[in-house]
């Protein structure tokens, strides 16, 4: 996918980026109350928020690393908020409805890579693949499926270790 970002915004990114660090996805949350914006860039490695005050005379940088993030979706009657909390400060980032599926793809997104970067989250999806496994066993043990059903299913669950 590319992504296209004003000139101002890329520079200001340029100047935050690690070095190898790779862009993801980015959105820009339609603000315009005196004519403010600000882009959401997600990286492999962070997720940083870019605020440019009217006429791009300055610019204010959040960036958040990815491994202490965590994220929620509230799908809303004129806007669907993504709710970000980062060591204890909450961030609210709102995107206009009829632009849900564009906010559904970059929330997923972002999930992807929130699993990958937090090790808690890692140890909970480890932790519900494991719950499914105990009870895949049982329902097979309990012959309501056959054992071909039984190894297709598990292999799907490996896969997912």
């Amino acid at each position: 996918m590319k992504i296209l970002l004003p000139s101002g915004v890329r520079n200001q990114l340029i100047s935050v980026l690690d070095q190898g660090e790779k862009i993801v996805d980015a959105v820009k949350e339609p603000w315009s109350y005196v004519k403010w914006q600000r882009w959401t860039i997600l990286t492999d490695r962070r997720m940083i928020c870019i605020i440019r005050w009217p006429f791009g005379i300055s610019y204010d940088i959040w960036p958040m690393y990815l491994g202490a993030l965590s994220a929620d979706m509230n799908e809303g009657v004129i806007f669907d908020t993504i709710f970000v909390d980062y060591y204890g400060q909450k961030f609210r980032l709102q995107f206009f409805r009829k632009n849900r599926k564009r906010t559904v793809q970059f929330f997923c997104e972002m999930n992807r890579q929130l699993i990958l970067h937090n090790p808690s989250s890692r140890r909970k999806a480890t932790a519900s693949v494991v719950e499914e496994m105990e009870q895949l066993a049982q329902v097979f043990h309990e012959k309501i499926i056959t054992r071909e059903e039984y190894d297709e299913k598990k292999k799907e669950l490996m896969d997912k270790l």
